[in-house]
C-alpha cells in the first residue's frame, strides 16, 4: 500500500521541528543582568526590564539603537539624524537638540553616561547585551534617567584565543564588515580588538544634486585590555568612531509654484492640504545635499577589588567628540523658500564613580559617589536667501522688498541683477554650557525572609550649569558689497537692512556674550517590595521618583543689559517623575516558558520640549514645559514549543495625556492649551516572532522571523493638522508595521556560516513626520521610512 505524499511531507516536517535535536539546544536561559548594580538573573529583578542579547541584535541585523526601534515595546528611538538622536520610554520623550537641556532617558555604555547628542547613538561594537529598564532609575543610574535607562554592556577580553569576522553585502550599495580578535597575552593579561565598518549609498535619488540620499557611512574601533590580579581586575577600553555621510532626505509635499503664498492663510484646512502631493510618488528635490558627521574618542578605566569583606569598584571615563549637521530644511529647490540649517557641536566630559558593595546577614547593600563634568559648545546656523526673506515678509503682511529693489536697480541699468536675483543671508547662534554634577547614593536589599525582600534606595544630586549665549549679526558679504556699490542709486546701503531676521530676538547680543548660571539639588528615592510565591513566581511592587536637572533655552537668551536676577528667567525647572508599578514574573518550566507583566502609572512634571512656532511674526524655537500623566501595561513572554521552535512576543498599552500644556504669545496670552488631551503616543506597541532551527547539509539552519506593530498616533488640537492628516494623496499618524527575516546556515562546528537578511520584508512604507522648519509658511516636508533592504552575510571564526 502506497503512502500519500502529503502524509510523508507532514511527517517529515513534524520530525524536523518537534523531535529532539541532535544539537545541544539550550532551554530558555536565565539571562544575567546588572540593572540593580548587582549580578542577578533577569527573572529575579523586581522591575520592568527587557533584555536584548547579541543573538537578538544579529537576528535583526542592527548596527545601532535606531535599528532596534519597535523591538522593545514602549521604547522609541528617533535616529533620522544620528547626531541629533531622540529616545523615549513609555511616551516620555523630548525633541530638544540644544546642549543646555538633557534627555529623560539615560544611555549608559559599560556604566558610563553618554549624554544625548554626539555620543548617544553609537555603533554596536562587540555588544554582549542591552538592558532597557523602564520607569525612573535615578537612584541606581543617577544622571538623567527620569523616565528610564538603556544600559549597554560590551564583551571583555577572555582567556582563550579567539577571532571572528563578518561581511554583509546588500541592496543600495550596503557593505558592512566587522572583525574581532581576542588575545590572551599571559595567564592574567588579555587584549580584545574590535573594528566595525558600515556604509550604504542611499535608497533615494536627489534629483536636484544628482546624488543619492538616505545612506550611511561610518567606522569604529575598540581596544580593551584586562589585567587580572589575585582577586581583582583592571579593565581599560579605548574607542574611536568616525562617521561622515550625506544629510537626511526631506520630501517636500508642495509642488505647485503658486503655493504657499497663493493659498496658505495660516491654517491647514482641507482646501489647502488637498494640494499636498504624495511624497512616495514625487521626486526628492533637496537643493542642499547636506552632510552629517561625528568624530568620537573615549577612554574608560574600570577597577574592581575586594576590600575588607566588601567589593570596591571605580569607573573613570573621558569622552570627547565633534559633530556637524548641515541639512536641507525646506524640502525643495526653490530660492524663495530656501532654508539650510547647521547644528555643530563639540564636547568633552569627565566622569568618576566610586562604588562599594557588600552582603552581611540579611542585607545586600551598595553605596556610591559619582562626579560628572561636561563642557559643550554649539553652533546653530540658519542659512537663507533674500528670496526667502521676501517670502517671510509677505507672510507678515509686507512686500517682497529685495525683489522690488533688485528689479528697480535692474530696470535702472545695473548689470546682472533683476527681480529674480537672490543673495545668501547667513545667521549663526553660538552657545556654550558648562555642567558639573555630583551625587551620593545608597541602595539596600533587606531580606525579610527567604521569599520576601524590601529594597530602599536614595540618591542626593547636585547639578550646576553655566550657560553663555552669543549671537553676532548676519554674514552676507555678496549682498553687502552689492548694496554698498549700487544701493545709493535707490538711496540705500547695507546698514538699511536688519542685522538679523531668523535670530532677531537675540540681535542685542551682537556686542558681547551674556552668561547665566544656576544650580539645582534633588533627593531621588525608591522603595520596592518583592515576594516569591514559589521558586518560579515573583511578585513585586515599587514606588520611585526620577529626576533630571534643569536647563536653559539656547534660543531665547536674556537681555545682557539687565542683571541676572531681573527680566525673564531663561532657565527651566528640573524634570521629575513619580512612578508606581506592580508586576509579576512567572516561569513555567513544564512549558519551557516565561511570562512577565507589570502595571504602571506615573506623573511627569516639567518635561521640556523644543518646538518651532510663531510668538511674533517670525517663527522661532521655543521650549515648552508640560506636565503629563499615564497608566498602562507591559507584557512579554517566550515559549520553547520544542528544541527547534521558539515563539516570543511583547506589548505595551499606554494611556498618556497632558495635565498642563500651554503656548503663549508675545503678550503672554494663551494661544494653545492641550490640558486633558492625548500626548500622541500610540495606545499599543507590540512585537512578536518565531525562531526555527533544523539540520541541513551536515550543519544547522535557522530562521528568525519577527515583526513590530504600533497603533495609530493619538491626535490632539496641535498634531491633528499635519501629524494626523488624511487626504486623498497622503495619510500620516496611521498604524505602522514592520517585519524582518534572517535565514542562516552554520557549519557543523559553527566556525563559519552564511545568512540572508531581509529588513522590512513586505516593503511597508510610512511618513514618520510631516512638518519641519517651513511648516509655519505652508510648505511642510516629510520624512519617510526606508524601503525593503536585502543583504547576505558571511561569517567565520576560530
Amino acid at each position: 500500500m502506497s503512502i500519500p505524499a502529503r502524509t510523508v511531507i507532514s511527517a517529515s516536517l513534524a520530525a524536523a521541528f518537534l523531535a529532539p535535536s541532535a544539537w545541544a539546544a539550550d532551554e530558555i536561559q536565565s539571562v544575567v543582568v546588572t540593572a540593580q548594580s548587582r549580578k542577578q538573573f533577569v527573572q529575579d529583578v523586581p522591575m520592568t526590564i527587557q533584555v536584548l542579547t547579541a543573538k537578538d541584535i544579529d537576528a535583526i541585523g542592527a548596527k545601532d539603537l535606531g535599528d532596534l526601534n519597535g523591538y522593545i515595546p514602549g521604547l522609541v528611538v528617533d535616529a533620522v539624524e544620528p547626531t541629533q538622536p531622540s529616545f523615549g520610554i513609555r511616551g516620555v520623550q523630548t525633541g530638544d537638540f540644544g546642549i543646555a537641556t538633557d534627555s529623560p532617558v539615560g544611555i549608559y555604555v559599560d556604566g558610563v553616561y553618554t549624554g544625548k547628542t554626539g555620543g548617544a547613538l553609537m555603533n554596536f561594537i562587540d555588544v554582549q547585551r542591552i538592558e532597557v529598564i523602564k520607569g525612573p532609575q535615578g537612584t541606581l543610574f543617577g544622571r538623567n534617567s527620569a523616565a528610564g535607562a538603556i544600559a549597554i554592556t560590551t564583551n571583555e577580553p577572555g582567556k582563550e584565543l579567539d577571532a571572528a569576522g563578518r561581511i554583509k553585502l546588500g541592496k543600495y550599495g550596503r557593505a558592512n564588515a566587522d572583525v574581532m580578535m581576542n588575545l590572551p597575552i599571559t595567564d592574567t593579561f588579555a587584549a580584545r580588538l574590535v573594528a566595525v565598518r558600515s556604509g550604504s549609498e542611499g535608497w533615494v535619488d536627489n534629483t536636484s544634486t544628482g546624488k543619492k540620499s538616505g545612506g550611511d557611512k561610518d567606522w569604529a574601533t575598540r581596544l580593551t585590555l584586562r589585567k587580572d590580579f589575585d582577586a581583582a581586575k583592571l579593565v581599560f577600553a579605548w574607542e574611536h568612531e568616525n562617521m561622515e555621510q550625506y544629510g537626511r532626505p526631506a520630501f517636500g509635499v508642495i509642488k505647485d509654484p503658486r503655493l504657499p503664498l497663493g493659498g496658505y492663510t495660516g491654517v491647514y484646512d482641507a482646501a489647502y492640504t488637498a494640494n499636498f502631493v504624495n511624497p512616495f510618488n514625487a521626486p526628492l528635490q533637496n537643493d542642499q545635499q547636506g552632510t552629517e558627521g561625528r568624530m568620537f574618542d573615549g577612554a574608560t578605566l574600570r577597577f574592581e577589588t575586594p576590600l575588607a569583606g566588601m567589593v570596591f569598584n571605580s569607573t573613570t571615563a573621558y569622552r570627547r567628540f565633534t559633530t556637524h549637521n548641515i541639512t536641507d530644511n525646506d524640502g525643495g529647490n526653490r530660492p524663495d523658500l530656501y532654508l539650510t540649517t547647521q547644528d555643530a557641536k563639540r564636547a568633552h566630559s569627565f566622569q568618576q564613580e566610586f562604588k562599594l558593595s557588600g552582603k552581611s546577614g540579611q542585607l545586600d547593600w551598595i553605596a556610591g559617589l559619582s562626579f560628572f563634568h561636561n563642557n559643550e559648545h554649539q553652533d546653530a546656523g540658519a542659512f537663507v536667501t533674500t528670496g526667502t526673506l521676501d517670502t517671510l515678509g509677505q507672510f507678515a503682511g509686507g512686500q517682497p522688498n529685495f525683489a522690488m529693489l533688485f528689479g528697480g536697480l535692474g530696470a535702472a541699468g545695473v548689470p546682472g541683477v533683476g527681480p529674480d536675483t537672490v543673495f545668501s543671508w547667513d545667521e549663526t547662534h553660538y552657545s556654550d554650557v558648562r555642567t558639573k554634577s555630583a551625587s551620593i547614593y545608597g541602595d539596600t536589599i533587606w531580606h525579610l525572609s527567604p521569599s520576601t525582600n524590601v529594597t530602599a534606595g536614595l540618591r542626593y544630586t547636585q547639578d550646576k550649569k553655566q550657560m553663555t549665549w552669543f549671537v553676532p549679526g548676519r554674514v552676507s558679504p555678496q549682498l553687502d558689497n552689492f548694496l554698498n556699490s549700487y544701493g545709493p542709486l535707490a538711496g540705500l546701503d547695507a546698514s538699511a537692512f536688519p542685522s538679523n531676521v531668523i535670530f532677531s530676538t537675540a540681535a542685542q547680543l551682537a556686542a558681547s556674550p551674556v552668561t547665566r548660571e544656576k544650580d539645582w539639588t534633588d533627593w531621588s528615592p525608591r522603595l520596592v517590595l518583592d515576594h516569591k510565591l514559589n521558586q518560579d513566581t515573583l511578585l513585586f511592587t515599587s514606588l520611585s521618583r526620577g529626576y533630571q536637572a534643569g536647563g536653559f533655552n539656547i534660543f531665547t537668551p536674556p537681555n545682557p543689559a539687565a542683571p541676572a536676577a531681573a527680566g525673564k528667567d531663561p532657565s527651566f525647572a528640573p524634570e521629575k517623575m513619580t512612578n508606581f508599578e506592580a508586576g509579576v514574573k512567572l516561569a513555567l518550566p513544564a512549558l519551557r516558558a516565561t511570562v512577565n507583566a507589570s502595571l504602571f502609572a506615573y506623573k511627569f512634571k516639567n518635561l521640556q520640549d523644543i518646538q518651532l512656532y510663531s510668538v511674533g511674526t517670525v517663527p522661532t524655537y521655543n521650549v515648552v514645559s508640560s506636565d503629563q500623566k499615564a497608566h498602562g501595561l507591559d507584557l512579554e513572554g517566550r515559549i520553547r514549543i520544542s528544541p527547534r521552535v521558539t515563539v516570543f512576543g511583547g506589548m505595551e498599552y499606554i494611556d498618556q495625556t497632558y495635565t498642563r500644556y500651554q503656548r503663549l504669545d508675545a503678550a503672554g496670552n494663551v494661544t494653545l492649551d492641550l490640558g486633558g488631551q492625548p500626548v500622541g503616543t500610540p495606545r499599543v506597541t507590540a512585537m512578536a516572532g518565531v525562531n526555527l532551527n533544523w539540520e541541513t547539509l551536515g550543519g544547522r539552519s535557522s530562521l528568525n522571523f519577527q515583526g513590530t506593530h504600533a497603533t495609530a498616533q493619538r491626535c490632539n488640537n496641535d498634531t491633528a493638522k499635519l501629524q494626523c492628516l488624511s487626504t486623498a494623496q497622503l495619510k500620516t499618524g496611521k498604524a505602522t508595521s514592520k517585519f524582518d527575516l534572517r535565514l542562516a546556515w552554520d557549519s557543523p562546528s559553527s566556525r563559519y556560516g552564511v545568512a540572508l537578511l531581509v529588513n522590512n520584508v513586505f516593503d511597508q512604507r510610512y511618513i514618520t513626520n510631516l512638518g519641519g522648519e517651513t511648516e509655519q509658511y505652508g510648505a511642510p516636508y516629510a520624512y519617510l521610512t526606508p524601503p525593503r533592504m536585502i543583504a547576505v552575510e558571511f561569517r567565520a571564526s576560530l
